[in-house]
């Protein structure tokens, strides 16, 4: 009989399938989680709870929309600047502007301003940490549904599903800036980005972290409350940032 490794239950329908990696971050067949290990119930929240904001957030909306993914209604990704709105363009590599004003369209055509900078700020740092622990856990769920039901990863479970108020977990943000800014402007492929993804578990000292890699960023969380970020002093920022967050 079916168990959702989020919710427990075995008394849900289970006909949707949930993708590991979100579609809108270019997750297709080969990132779906075998359908009987997450209830609709469960799929239907974090699709509408909890990817829907993160990937409208700081990394994720930025790839997206340089990447030209589409939505799963296969719309173009967009933002708001003080510029405008920037929006995906469906090309990798070549993005759009609707400028606020005809005034900000009339010096953006003449070349006056050549430059539109963005705020690389996670706005949705609860959701991003949420989707990581879902994402972590269904990587274990992949590999052995057994080692996911243990009780050793029911706090992570709790935060990613059903949070309590004045809980709190943390997310470490790691990026080569240089080198990812040199991709896209050398230009770069969904091919390239696809090959690029590396979703794994790994164990550090004894306890479990999901580690995702989009090129050259990496972002990592723990699947067990206990482990703690060690001593970060020596990471400079903003290539090394740690987020805590909280419900």
């Amino acid at each position: 009989m079916p168990k959702c490794i989020f919710c427990k239950t075995e008394n849900g329908t289970y006909k949707t399938i949930s993708h590991i990696l979100p579609e809108s971050l270019g997750g297709k067949q080969w990132a779906c989680l075998p359908q009987d290990l997450e209830c609709d119930d469960c799929n239907d929240y974090f699709g509408s709870k909890v990817e829907r904001l993160a990937l409208n957030s700081f990394p994720f909306l930025e790839f997206r929309s340089l990447l030209g993914i589409p939505t799963k209604k296969n719309k173009s990704p967009k933002q708001e600047t003080s510029l405008g709105t920037i929006k995906g363009t469906l090309c990798p590599g070549i993005i759009g502007l609707d400028p606020k004003f005809k005034e900000i369209e009339k010096v953006v055509s003449n070349g006056q301003i050549t430059q539109l900078r963005i705020l690389a700020e996670p706005t949705e740092s609860l959701a991003i940490c949420r989707l990581l622990l879902k994402m972590g856990l269904e990587v274990v769920a992949n590999d052995s549904f057994d080692d996911a039901m243990k009780t050793k990863f029911d706090a992570a479970r709790e935060f990613a599903r059903k949070p309590l108020r004045g809980s709190k977990w943390w997310f470490l943000l790691c990026c080569n800036h240089k080198l990812l800014f040199t991709r896209f402007i050398n230009g770069i492929t969904l091919k390239e980005w696809t090959e690029g993804i590396k979703l794994e578990v790994i164990n550090i000292e004894g306890g479990e972290m999901f580690h995702i890699k989009l090129l050259d960023m990496s972002l990592i969380t723990p699947l067990e409350k206990r482990i703690l970020p060690g001593d970060l002093k020596s990471l400079s920022e903003p290539d090394y940032r740690l987020f805590w967050s909280e419900c």
